[in-house]
Order: structure tokens, then C-alpha cells, then sequence
């Protein structure tokens, strides 16, 4: 077997960051508009929304673990993440495509029953396809602790601009195109992103340098799981997952309200957008070097305080748009430093590696399984927290005007609760010290294969 390759170039970073782009497209779409398309042009009740993508984690939590013991047990000369880039990339385009597309000539529970089955098909089935192995793949591409810290900031500069983009553009687009042809475009924007990670990446653990054959090891589900659950790390991993987009989500979904009701006025959504991601970007950038000298935890840490505080201050800030912005501005920094930026992606790879050393199992699909469960119940469970605040103060999304409860809830929904999660993030933060085992773990790990 040839030398394997020990570092990652920078247009397989950027491959790598192509594939989460792509993910991602569907991911601003739906966390941004999707409720709102639900309640307000397709007309289904908020609280029947909620209550459909809380039960669909249900089915997905199935799907993930399936996903997560196919992944272990692929075996092709690409690897056994990278292929599912590649095969779930068309599928991706289509699930977009259908689900923003609810027939209009439907009954009440028609429109219901097709959102259930398009919404289950995207998240729980072709997303859990695509997303997973895709997480995966960092763990295959290299061992290499600064190496995994870069690719994740480079893919998460590449997916913070992505979602800057869909925010910035979709309302013009919408107005012009309409829901169907913006899901065509946004449909043929994630192929293509997809196909590019694919063409740009390999798995170079287990690569032969000359022929590029990928030599890779069936983990059975028997073996492999019995050793996750002696990896104390996938527990904390998967909760911090869920209640980081639990907050990612649940305030997401409803910055649309919160322009077009308390604002009023939805060009505020552009605004919004960039003064969370401009920050979120710039400190991501300066990650490499800042993770280098302290660490992921220690920023993690950081980033989830500055995530509390920028929520707490927009909960306070009322309809003033200047402290709104201020809020989210340290938000942003808050997201860049590391919670949901490299630092927890990145950290997912440490937790493999951590598994492996403690086990001798090896396990990426089960691994991401769970974390990729735990990211995924909290999309639920933020789409459901949104509707549920709204529905609470009594949104009506057919009347012209809004109740006070109403408005009150939706400036809840999109500050204070942001704010309570973020805690609980913290929290979860300080008990994520993996750093103080990694070098050794990699020098261990690096030893062994160097043996064999």
C-alpha cells in the first residue's frame, strides 16, 4: 500500500465545505420559510406544523440509526461516507422540489397528509441519507486534529455565507419566481454542490496513494454498538447537538414573524441575517490559530456565553432594530467561536477518535448516528417550540392583524428562549473536555496504524 496522505489540501477543503453548502440550501430554506409557507400560503394550522415535524423525529430517530449501521457497513473503492454524497445528490433536489410544492386543489387534511409524507421523505429519509455520511466524512479524511479544525472552518465560513445568501435573496425571489420555480433553482443548486464535494474529497485513511482504492473496515452492529455506549462523549455530544439547534431553529423559524409582525417589515430579514453571519464569519476565520492556542473547548465555552447574552439583549431590546441587531451581532460572535460552527462538527471527529481508542472499535456511522440524531430532534423540536410560542399567544397566520399575546410571544420566541437554550449549551460546553485526551489519543491511534 502507498504513503498515505497526511494533510488536506485547500481544495478539498473547500470540496469538503461543498457538500454542506449544498445540505445547507435546504437547511436555510426550510428553518427560515418553511413554517411560515405552512401556516401562511399553504394554510395549515401552527400548532398541526408543530405537532408534524416533532412527530416526524420520531421516524427519523429509526432512519439515523439504520443510516448510521449502513455507513459502517459500506464497502466501495470511494470509501464508505463519500459515495452517499454522490448517490443522495439528485434525491436531495427532488425531496426540495416536492416539499415546497403542496397541491392547492387538496382538502385541509389532504395539504396535511402530503406535508407529513414530503417532510418525512426530505429530513428523515434523504437528508439522513446525504447529512450523515457527510458528517462522517471529516473523521475519514484525517486524523489530523488541525487539519479537521481548518475543514470545519472552512466549511462553516462556506455554509454561513450560503445561508447569508438564501436570507438575503429568497423574499425577492419569492415575490418574482414564486414557491415552485425557487425550489426548482434552489433544488439544482444543492445537486451540483453536492457533486462537487463528492469529485473534490477522498477518504485518504485507508487510501492507497497509487491506485486510490479505499481499504475499508466492516464494523458489525453487534460490535459496533455495544462500544458507543462506553464512549461517554456521543452522550454529551448528541445533547448538545439537540439543544444547539433547538435555539438555531427555534429562533430561526421565527424571524419571519418577528420582521413581518413586530417589525413590519420582512426587508429587515436581509438585515438580520447579516448581522448574525458577518460576525459568525469573521471570527470563524480567525478559529485555526485561536484553536491552536486554546483549544476547541475553551472557545466552545466562550461562544455559547456570547450566544446567552446576544439573546438576552434582542429579548429586552422590544421593536427597537438597533438593540435587535446589537443582540444578534454578539450572537453572531457567539455562533462564530465555536458552539455551532467548527468547534462542535470537528469535536464529533475527536469523539470517533476517543470511541476507537477506548474500544479498538471504529465506528463513524454510528458515532455520527447519534449526533446527527440529536441535531435532527432538535430541528423537530425547534419547528415545534416555534409554532407552539405563536400559538400560545394566539397567531392567527390568515388574520391582517396580530393580537398583543401574539406579538408578545413571537419577541419571546425570538430572544428570551434563544437565551434559555444557550445556557443549557453552556452548560453542556464545560462538561465537553475532550481536548485534554485528543493529542494523546491521535498519537496512540497514529502508533497503532503505523504497526499494522
Amino acid at each position: 500500500m502507498g504513503k498515505k496522505k497526511t494533510s488536506l489540501s485547500w481544495s478539498e477543503k473547500i470540496s469538503y465545505g461543498m457538500g454542506d453548502c449544498g445540505a445547507n440550501v435546504t437547511v436555510a430554506l426550510c428553518s427560515t420559510f418553511l413554517t411560515a409557507y405552512y401556516t401562511d400560503t399553504v394554510g395549515i394550522a401552527a400548532a398541526a406544523v408543530g405537532t408534524m415535524m416533532l412527530l416526524a423525529r420520531v421516524f427519523d430517530g429509526v432512519t439515523d440509526i439504520i443510516m448510521g449501521a449502513i455507513v459502517d457497513k459500506t464497502k466501495t473503492r470511494w470509501g464508505k461516507a463519500r459515495p452517499w454524497v454522490l448517490w443522495t445528490a439528485p434525491l436531495m433536489a427532488i425531496a426540495l422540489i416536492l416539499e415546497f410544492n403542496v397541491p392547492g386543489g387538496l382538502s385541509g387534511n389532504g395539504k396535511l397528509v402530503y406535508a407529513y409524507l414530503t417532510y418525512i421523505f426530505q429530513n428523515c429519509i434523504v437528508y439522513t441519507a446525504n447529512n450523515l455520511p457527510f458528517n462522517a466524512l471529516l473523521s475519514r479524511m484525517t486524523l489530523n486534529v488541525q487539519d479537521r479544525a481548518s475543514a470545519a472552518t472552512t466549511r462553516f465560513v462556506m455554509t454561513q455565507l450560503t445561508t447569508l445568501i438564501i436570507n438575503a435573496v429568497t423574499a425577492t425571489l419569492l415575490s418574482t419566481a414564486g414557491w415552485f420555480w425557487l425550489s426548482i433553482i434552489y433544488g439544482i443548486v444543492t445537486f451540483f454542490m453536492c457533486l462537487i464535494c463528492f469529485l473534490g474529497t477522498r477518504e485518504h485513511i485507508g487510501e492507497d496513494a497509487e491506485t486510490g482504492v479505499v481499504q475499508v473496515e466492516n464494523v458489525p452492529l453487534s460490535t459496533a454498538l455495544p462500544a458507543l455506549f462506553k464512549n461517554r462523549y456521543f452522550y454529551i455530544q448528541s445533547l448538545l447537538f439537540m439543544f444547539l439547534y433547538i435555539g438555531i431553529v427555534s429562533t430561526g423559524s421565527t424571524t419571519f414573524y418577528f420582521c413581518n409582525i413586530v417589525l413590519n417589515n420582512l426587508g429587515y430579514l436581509t438585515y438580520i441575517s447579516m448581522a448574525t453571519t458577518i460576525p459568525a464569519i469573521i471570527v470563524n476565520l480567525m478559529l485555526p490559530k485561536a484553536i491552536q492556542r486554546y483549544g476547541k473547548w475553551k472557545l466552545m465555552i466562550g461562544g455559547a456565553f456570547l450566544m446567552a447574552l446576544g439573546g438576552l439583549i434582542i429579548g429586552a431590546a422590544g421593536s427597537s432594530f438597533p438593540l435587535v441587531l446589537l443582540g444578534l451581532i454578539i450572537k453572531g460572535m457567539g455562533m462564530g467561536m465555536g458552539p455551532i460552527m467548527s468547534g462542535i462538527f470537528a469535536m464529533t471527529a475527536d469523539v470517533v477518535d476517543y470511541g476507537e481508542w477506548k474500544t479498538g472499535v471504529r465506528s463513524e456511522g454510528l458515532v455520527n448516528c447519534c449526533t446527527s440524531f440529536g441535531m435532527k430532534v432538535g430541528i423537530g423540536l425547534g419547528s415545534a417550540l416555534c409554532t407552539w410560542i405563536i400559538t400560545m399567544g394566539g397567531y392567527d397566520g390568515t388574520a391582517a392583524v396580530q393580537s398583543a399575546s401574539a406579538v408578545t410571544m413571537i419577541r419571546f420566541g425570538f430572544g428570551y428562549s434563544g437565551a434559555i437554550i444557550a445556557v443549557i449549551c453552556l452548560v453542556l460546553c464545560f462538561m465537553m473536555n475532550i481536548d485534554k485526551y485528543i493529542v494523546a489519543i491521535q498519537n496512540d491511534l497514529e502508533a497503532k496504524r503505523n504497526t499494522k
